[in-house]
């Protein structure tokens, strides 16, 4: 009888309060879900950080982000120490991105307590949740950290207060030491402190119910966020806030849509403990804010048998005569259990004829939630992929999204949708078959088809389709690597990205890669870490990637401002045969084969090259036919 999971529900508070703080704490919600780390990813992220370019060691900490780094994990202890270093950088998402990596070392982070400290003060949000939830993360290394906090909790400046009951929030059992002061948070003047504390004591668990007394009171507060965020306490203690029931009934009039909102919420958490209040939210079911009638009526029913008499009323619901109501119904079929679905199967039948496209388009997509009793819809599913709506057409798509392997039925349908005179139904078809797994893959050509398609959206999302394949579409990297020069930047992004997850690069394809920064010069540090991370560390590769793709500083200069620094005759020899290798794999780029016939001819000239060298020489003489390489050529001829 759960609304939703305890990540899904505090994932809701925030979105629905404060945007800074969603994105901070989704991330933690993904925490356990970090995609698990290969060797190659790894050595190609640190080889980032031996870039000229600060602005790659951003992406590389970025990247780093989205894995797990603790052990067996080995990172070396001079890289450890570079990625803190950019908890200091000025730009403020790498800041960000090196607070969560710092996050997924491990024992490692706690050398950079003090940096995480203070980034508590840092003027952008999202860094201040980062450093904050790293450190509430440490577990039973935070433990020293408990009077620090206790002191930050009384701060003046709200964003090192707010900070700090982040961290106690994430500190589960440690943080009922910190009890008084989160009673004394419950009445901060600041909402944003207000909220975080919310969160904090609604982690406190069985613990939360000391603070009963004060809930009470701010039920009833004349603040709507203090209301709004003593619901949220409530919603998370459950059946252990009973005695709280009547307070919340009182809420179900309130003046803002918000709070009735996740009163209702609270109350259908407490499972039959709030049986008795049914009638009172089904005075609800037609509220004037569709999320609160979509809430009653998905509260109600996952009451499951003690709410079996009421349910003939909520079925009447989706006859009203109120389009809204038809459609909040509809919404929450979706979202409740399918064992509670089932109950409004030949209501949902009904609503697929409904003279309101809204209502279709929630009707639709809310069979994708019926699971196997979804099979019994599939003659109105065909029908409604013709719907003259293409936000019906586009909610199909969705609905047969989730049907998993069931999906396979509807691949005709689908593949039509790619060339629907709707932008909105081609991206969300193209999105839809991306998240199919290998059963994706038979749509690969309809895909190939989209990129070229006139609207951003489309090509963005047919992009990140391909993308989610991962090396099951490897045969698509060259029309990949065509979009890297598309005129939308969303796009590019979302090309960079696909890339990015398509497994190990040849040496040809990262010389494309290269070929891109020269006319992309506004994602160049992005480029440029993407070869870095598709080479694998591969020490070749790197070599190319450190003298090509135009590089913030060349390797042969000590400064950005041109001074130059001597290169060995052993270093001068492995990189003219790297650069021979190379050669013929750039006869077609553009950009990128006149600097590598300039870094070549730099090289002829600064080594000091002997007699033993002249083979390699004439390999790059036949490629260049430079005079300069004819001239030493000679010259060493002489003395051989």
């Amino acid at each position: 009888m759960k609304l939703s999971n305890f990540f899904i529900r505090k994932w809701r508070f925030l979105l629905l309060l404060l945007v800074a703080l969603l994105a901070v704490n989704f991330g933690h919600v993904q925490a356990s879900q970090k995609s698990p780390l290969e060797d190659w990813q790894l050595q190609g992220m640190l080889a980032a950080l031996d870039d000229s370019d600060p602005d790659v060691w951003g992406e590389a900490v970025k990247k780093m982000s989205e894995y797990d780094l603790k052990s067996p994990i080995e990172i070396p202890s001079d890289r450890v120490e570079q990625i803190g270093k950019l908890l200091r950088d000025e730009d403020s998402d790498i800041r960000r991105a090196a607070a969560t990596t710092v996050g997924n070392l491990g024992l490692e982070a706690k050398q950079f307590i003090p940096q995480l400290l203070q980034l508590f003060r840092d003027q952008n949000w999202r860094v201040v949740m980062a450093a904050a939830t790293t450190v509430g993360n440490l577990e039973s290394e935070a433990k020293e950290l408990i009077p620090e906090l206790q002191q930050l909790l009384k701060d003046k400046n709200w964003r090192v207060r707010a900070a700090a009951v982040t961290a106690v929030g994430e500190m589960r059992s440690e943080a009922k030491q910190f009890i008084p002061e989160l009673q004394q948070l419950l009445k901060d003047k600041n909402s944003d402190v207000l909220r975080v504390a919310a969160t904090a004591v609604g982690n406190l668990g069985s613990e939360a119910r000391q603070f009963i007394p004060e809930l009470q009171q701010l039920l009833g507060d004349k603040n709507s966020d203090v209301r709004y965020a003593a619901v949220i306490i409530v919603d998370e203690m459950e059946s252990e806030a009973v005695e709280l029931i009547p307070q919340l009934q009182q809420l179900f009039s309130d003046q803002h849509s918000e709070v009735r909102y996740v009163a209702v919420t609270a109350v259908g958490d407490m499972g039959w403990e709030a049986v008795e209040l049914i009638p009172q939210l089904l005075k609800l079911s037609r509220d004037k804010n569709r999320r609160v009638s979509f809430a009653v009526v998905k509260t109600v029913s996952d009451m499951g048998w003690e709410a079996q008499e009421f349910i003939p009323q909520l079925q009447q619901l989706f006859s009203d005569q109120d389009a809204r109501v038809r459609e909040a119904a509809a919404w929450a079929v979706r979202e409740m259990s399918s064992e509670s679905a089932i109950e409004f199967i030949p209501q949902l039948q009904q609503l697929f004829k409904d003279k309101d496209g809204r209502v279709r388009a929630a009707a639709a997509w809310a069979v994708g939630n019926l699971e196997s009793e979804a099979k019994e819809f599939s003659p109105q599913l065909q029908q409604l992929f013709k719907d003259k709506d293409g936000r019906v057409r586009a909610a199909t798509a969705r609905a047969v999204g989730n049907l998993g392997s069931e999906a396979k039925e509807f691949s005709p349908q689908l593949q039509q949708l790619f060339g629907d005179e709707d932008r909105l139904v081609r991206s969300t078809a193209a999105s839809v078959v991306g998240n199919l797994g290998s059963e994706a893959k038979e749509f690969s050509p309809q895909l190939q088809q989209l990129f070229g398609d006139e609207d951003r959206l489309v090509r963005s999302a047919a992009v990140s389709a391909v993308g989610n394949l991962g090396s099951e579409a490897k045969e698509l990297i060259p029309q990949l690597l065509q979009l890297l020069m598309d005129k939308d930047s969303e796009v590019r992004e979302a090309t960079v990205k696909a890339l990015g997850q398509m497994g190990k690069f040849n040496t040809q394809q990262i010389l494309q890669i290269l070929n891109v920064t020269h006319r992309n010069r506004e994602q160049e540090a992005g480029l440029r870490f993407l070869a870095y991370f598709t080479s694998g560390g591969e020490s070749n590769t790197i070599t190319l990637i450190q003298w090509l793709g135009s590089p913030k500083r060349y390797p042969d200069q000590i400064d950005n401002f041109g001074k130059k620094r001597s290169v060995s005759r052993e270093e001068g020899k492995k990189v003219l045969e790297i650069f021979a290798d190379a050669w013929p794999d750039t006869e077609n780029l553009e950009y990128l084969r006149p600097e590598l016939k300039a870094q070549i001819n730099k090289l002829v000239k600064k080594v000091n090259w002997e007699p033993e060298d002249i083979t390699l020489l004439q390999r790059h003489y036949k490629n260049l036919q430079d005079e300069d390489i004819k001239a030493k050529i000679d010259a060493l001829q002489k003395i051989q």
